[in-house]
């Protein structure tokens, strides 16, 4: 089980305020972040607004990453941008074979154009999932875009 391993205990006491409910036994839990099976991981900020969740066990090299990409969700959507690009790029640097890698990497490249308003700078972040993660979703979502600065 993911929860009790060392490290994600180290990582969620250093990051989070963790919070546990029985969605069985508080329906109002359960209908007002609209859980639909258990275990659902939800990163709140502290007016509980909801900026990742994923659902299901995982191990803690998963794990982790994903509560990391959580945290820079949420600094991009409250626009700290320096903040999202260094979580961003610690996700990938440190759990590179992660299945949220590849996202991560998407979302630099998005972070890194608002911060310079250089679509050179994107375009460099897209070439490493294709360059890195070249079977994954994100490397096909980027093929456009790609694609477009090669004409």
């Amino acid at each position: 089980m993911t929860y009790p391993h060392p490290a994600v205990i180290d990582y969620i006491k250093k990051h989070f305020i963790p919070v546990r409910y029985n969605i069985q036994t508080n329906p109002d839990i359960k209908n007002k972040y609209r859980l639909l099976w258990a275990p659902t991981v939800i990163v709140l900020d502290l007016n509980g607004t909801d900026y990742h969740r994923f659902n299901g066990f995982l191990p803690p090299d998963e794990f982790i990453p994903q509560l990391e990409f959580g945290i820079a969700k949420m600094a991009l959507e409250k626009q700290d941008l320096e903040a999202a690009r260094i979580q961003f790029t610690s996700v990938v640097e440190k759990y590179p074979k992660s299945d949220i890698a590849p996202e991560a990497q998407y979302w630099v490249g998005v972070v890194d154009f608002q911060l310079t308003n250089d679509v050179s700078t994107e375009i460099n972040a897209w070439k490493k999932i294709q360059e890195h993660y070249p079977g994954s979703i994100w490397a096909r979502k980027v093929s456009g875009a790609l694609s477009c600065e090669n004409e």
